[in-house]
C-alpha cells in the first residue's frame, strides 16, 4: 500500500469521525434545549455543513435552533431546512352551538 494512500484514508476517517461528533454534539444541544419542540429537529453534517431538519410552530424557535447548531465546533455553516407552521388554533364554540348540550338538564 502506498504511503500516500494511506494517508488519504486516515484523512477521510478523521473527517467522518469530525462529522459524526459535530452531528452528535447538535442533536445533543437540540435534545437538552428547554424549548420542547426544539427537541423534535434533526440534522445531517458534511464537509462542516450542518442542514437542519423538521417543523416548528415560530420562526423564533426556527433561530433558537440555528444557533444552537452554529454554535458546534466545527460547524463552518448551517442550512436551516426548518419549516414553520401555525400551530392549530382551537375554535371556541359559539353559544348557540352548545344549547343543545344542555337540553335535557
Amino acid at each position: 500500500m502506498h504511503l500516500s494512500k494511506l494517508a488519504s484514508d486516515n484523512r477521510s476517517s478523521t473527517t467522518s469521525l469530525e462529522y459524526s461528533e459535530i452531528h452528535r454534539e447538535a442533536e445533543e444541544r437540540f435534545r437538552e434545549s428547554s424549548y420542547l419542540a426544539v427537541r423534535t429537529i434533526s440534522c445531517t453534517v458534511g464537509d462542516g455543513v450542518i442542514h437542519l431538519h423538521g417543523s416548528l410552530p415560530s420562526h423564533y424557535l426556527k433561530q433558537v435552533a440555528q444557533e444552537l447548531a452554529s454554535s458546534v465546533e466545527g460547524v463552518r455553516q448551517v442550512i436551516n431546512r426548518i419549516e414553520v407552521f401555525a400551530p392549530a388554533v382551537q375554535k371556541r364554540p359559539h353559544p348557540e352551538d352548545l344549547s343543545g348540550l344542555f337540553a335535557g338538564i
